[in-house]
């Protein structure tokens, strides 16, 4: 009997310990039913709506960018600091060099013009106008005359564009040498020169109307239009003299804060043998003439009243001297015009 008694003992002890290991495994499972309960007691927000990837954002503007880099657009100096084109500027005295009297030379980190033909017939201040095309998007540059060196960036530009460097003075009539500096723009000639001019500028400062109304257009303020006539800046001078050719012209460029009727005069000398020639004072639309007389000597001065003009509204003026006839070696030395206002 002992002997049947084991196997049933250990029969019961197997099957013990298999039920507690069943409960021991459904235990996990029956866990987490409560959970269920829980969260559907609280409300559940709606998914969130998803966002496109801001590189998607990002694509229609992204075509924009080489098509403005391929096709440059020129505005022609629009929100630029380059001054305007006068429709009407004078050509008379201006010496233009064409891309032939340019010689090109390439260096290691730069592209060099050389010019040697510049050749002014009367000394005084010059303006340079730089006429180019450029591929690049800019291009740093150095103009250099004699020892006057002047730094301009430009810009890119599929049609011809003007740009002014700044101004060189000549200080005698000669043969001048002059130089264009530009960083090198590869294998491809990105820049073209198309032209270099030299304009005809004012040496003293702009004229201002005066408290009392009075304008004193001294000679040194003005632009001399011309190929012989000049400013001379000895203090015993101090004129525009070598006014050996009617087509020579002076013209000086102000603003009225003041206007009103003004008489003008114009302070000059005429040496003995050469009076009779006859010079317009030309204000917008009104024009004054007189003949020169003889006052002694190109630089005694002689007050010629020529009449009145009137200028009727406030604004930028120019006023120009300009010869009809010449009668004999020179027309007449300027050392200021006066506009002083009718009372």
């Amino acid at each position: 009997m002992k002997r049947h008694a084991l196997p049933h003992a250990a029969g019961a002890l197997a099957l013990l310990f298999a039920l507690s290991s069943c409960g021991k495994q459904e235990q996990p499972a029956a866990a987490p039913a409560p959970a269920p309960a829980t969260v559907a007691a609280k409300p559940v927000a709606p998914p969130p709506v998803p966002i496109p990837p801001p590189a998607k954002a990002m694509e229609p503007a992204k075509p924009a960018e080489p098509v403005f880099a391929a096709t440059p657009v020129d505005l022609n100096g629009f929100g630029s600091d380059e001054p305007a084109l006068r429709v009407d500027e004078p050509t008379r005295g201006v010496i233009v060099i064409e891309p032939k009297d340019i010689k090109h030379t390439s260096q290691q980190h730069w592209d060099q013009y050389d010019c040697s033909s510049f050749n002014a017939k009367r000394w005084g201040r010059y303006e340079v106008r730089l006429t180019y095309t450029l591929r690049n998007a800019t291009l740093g540059t150095q103009f250099r005359f004699a020892q006057q060196p002047l730094k301009k960036t430009l810009m890119a530009s599929s049609q011809p564009k003007r740009v002014v460097y700044g101004t060189v003075y000549v200080d005698k009539t000669t043969t001048y040498p002059f130089s264009i500096f530009a960083a090198a723009t590869g294998t491809e000639p990105g820049f073209e020169i198309h032209e270099v001019a030299f304009v005809p500028a004012p040496e003293g400062p702009a004229p201002v109307q005066a408290a009392d109304g009075s304008i004193t257009l001294e000679a040194s303020s003005a632009t001399t239009w011309s190929e012989n006539m000049r400013y001379e800046p000895k203090s015993e001078k101090n004129c525009l003299g070598f006014w050996t050719s009617e087509d020579d012209f002076a013209e000086w460029d102000f603003e009225v804060t003041k206007p009103g009727k003004f008489k003008v005069t114009v302070v000059h000398g005429c040496g003995t043998g050469n009076e009779g020639s006859q010079v317009a004072v030309k204000l917008g639309d009104q024009e004054l003439k007189f003949n020169v007389k003889d006052t002694g000597g190109f630089q005694k001065w002689s007050e010629e009243q020529v009449g009145e003009v009137e200028i009727k509204a406030p604004g930028k003026m120019r006023l120009v001297i300009d010869p009809v006839s010449k009668a004999k070696s020179a027309v007449l030395d300027v050392n200021k015009v006066v506009l002083k206002p009718v009372s």
